[in-house]
């Protein structure tokens, strides 16, 4: 039924809005390029998505609004309706009003929101006319279920248990559901149920309280009923809470397994796991455990403590990643932590807070307009959204307008050649020569003896460099080149350094053409 309303929604609003594309949008553009500018040619584009979002918000959010606009003027007409009102006319209106919440005019959430106004209404109106044929009973079930603590749909409900025959699973559920609401309090119910599962034999999960608060209640089927249950308890022995109390409840009876009934309740006041839970329970098993011999008293106690040895020594792995995720999620149920969508809207009230005291309230005043516009009526929505897109369309048939006949006029000007400036050439970086810088002397005769000794080695591009000293004298630098690469100048350097000709070098890089000047 979800999926099914879910996909009628959308087809329908789709179907509105194509119609609405293909009806209006044309027209509109038929009006604006053979009425409003017939001689005109522009791009249309901004125009065409223009109509596009207009029927957009016409077939979603307008066909949305029409609806529940719809459904709350049908909901106020039936605000004030009584016995006095033509009965058959407004049963008509109810049911009708319930099957257009059906339509596809709602998603199914907020289709269930509306139906449950309407499902209250109409169940309060049955209940002043006195009316309990069996579709009324539905109307006050789905009533009930919306709010079960709500007792006054409880008495029609209960007329089930006097038609006779065995009660339905899922009426038996539904009276859980009354005995559960009411904590256990209505006795009528309680009893009757436990007559029901006694009869049936039915012990579960589901029945056991409802079997327990009877016989605390006294009621006729009591002792019947501990018979039922007690063996079955000591068969698997149970020691949990419902188990402790139906236990408590068989003593007095003197029923078979007392003494195995009495240890029960001995250990389970030793233990003390029921302390902080239930203290009377507590109690009343301290009150067993008192009245038992003192040997039995120190066997239990013994145990109970070895019991407790022995659990320490070994340590069960209790969590699996499916009950970590179950505890994570309860954390947020409890508001140990927050969902990640509170989180994010933190964040956005943090950075809102942020801009507001930055004097940026912007933001705000947007949200305050579309909270504006939301609380606008219908008509002022269908209105005003339509006509912001036609002065948009207006707007943007102006600007075309306007671009067009500045194309024209501009076509009309006498059109100059613009003359391209001189290109400047491109200056080019001079290329350098390298040189192996290999010693320094200040003898001429001492670097002439060094050039010779080289170019008994082989080396034939070794050159003396004279240059000023500082303190007086020159300088006579002894230098092998020039390279025209500092990669072959390297490589020479490497050589020379292998033949240990040489033990130290740089590299000298300057301009060719503005190299020092050689000595002779």
């Amino acid at each position: 039924m979800i999926m099914f309303q879910t996909v009628k929604y959308f087809l329908v609003r789709t179907g509105v809005s194509l119609f609405l594309l293909l009806v209006l949008g044309f027209f509109a553009l038929y009006v604006v390029h053979e009425i409003a500018l017939p001689q005109t040619a522009f791009d249309d584009a901004m125009i065409q998505w223009a109509l596009l979002f207009i029927c957009v918000f016409m077939g979603f959010f307008a066909y949305g609004q029409i609806g529940d606009q719809q459904f709350l003027n049908a909901f106020h007409a039936l605000k004030d309706v009584g016995p006095l009102y033509d009965k058959k006319e407004v049963v008509g209106k109810f049911e009708n009003l319930l099957r257009f919440t059906e339509s596809a005019y709602f998603l199914p959430g907020p289709a269930r929101r509306f139906r449950g106004l309407v499902v209250r209404k109409y169940a309060d109106y049955l209940l002043s006319i006195g009316r309990e044929e069996p579709e009324a009973i539905k109307i006050y079930l789905k009533a009930f279920l919306q709010n079960p603590e709500n007792s006054k749909f409880r008495a029609p409900l209960l007329s089930i248990l006097d038609q006779g025959g065995d009660l339905s699973e899922n009426e038996i559920d539904l009276l859980l559901v009354m005995v559960r609401a009411e904590d256990f309090k209505d006795a009528y119910i309680v009893n009757h149920l436990a007559a029901i599962f006694l009869r049936k034999k039915k012990l579960t999960g589901k029945t056991e309280p409802v079997l327990l608060y009877a016989v605390e209640n006294q009621s006729s089927d009591a002792t019947e009923i501990l018979k039922f249950v007690v063996p079955i308890l000591l068969e698997n022995h149970r020691a949990d809470i419902f188990a402790l109390r139906f236990y408590l409840q068989a003593l007095p009876l003197n029923p078979e397994g007392e003494d195995e009934i009495r240890e029960i309740l001995g250990k389970s006041y030793c233990e003390g796991h029921f302390e902080g839970i239930d203290p009377v329970l507590h109690d009343k098993c301290g009150h067993v455990f008192s009245s038992l011999e003192p040997n039995q008293q120190a066997e239990i106690r013994e145990a109970v403590e070895g019991r407790r040895i022995s659990g320490r020594l070994k340590k069960v792995n209790l969590f699996n990643r499916e009950d970590k995720q179950d505890i994570g999620r309860l954390k947020v149920r409890f508001g140990i932590e927050k969902t990640l969508t509170q989180k994010l809207f933190d964040g956005i009230l943090w950075i809102g807070r942020l801009l507001q005291g930055l004097g940026r309230n912007i933001f705000f005043k947007i949200i305050d307009g579309l909270i504006l516009f939301g609380k606008a009526r219908l008509w002022v929505k269908l209105v005003s959204v339509p006509l912001l897109g036609l002065l948009i369309l207006a707007g943007l048939g102006l600007m075309e307008w306007k671009a067009t006949k500045e194309e024209a006029v501009a076509d009309k000007k006498p059109q100059v050649k613009a003359v391209a400036p001189p290109t400047k050439p491109v200056a080019t970086k001079p290329k350098k020569e390298h040189f192996i810088q290999i010693g320094a002397v200040t003898s001429s005769k001492q670097a002439n003896q060094f050039i010779k000794s080289l170019k008994k080695k082989g080396v034939t591009k070794a050159i003396i460099i004279k240059s000023a000293r500082q303190s007086g004298g020159s300088w006579y630098k002894i230098r092998v080149g020039a390279f025209d690469q500092k990669s072959e100048a390297l490589k020479m350097a490497k050589r020379l350094m292998d033949d240990k000709l040489i033990k130290n070098y740089f590299v000298v890089s300057k301009p060719k053409g503005l190299g020092e000047k050689k000595d002779s």
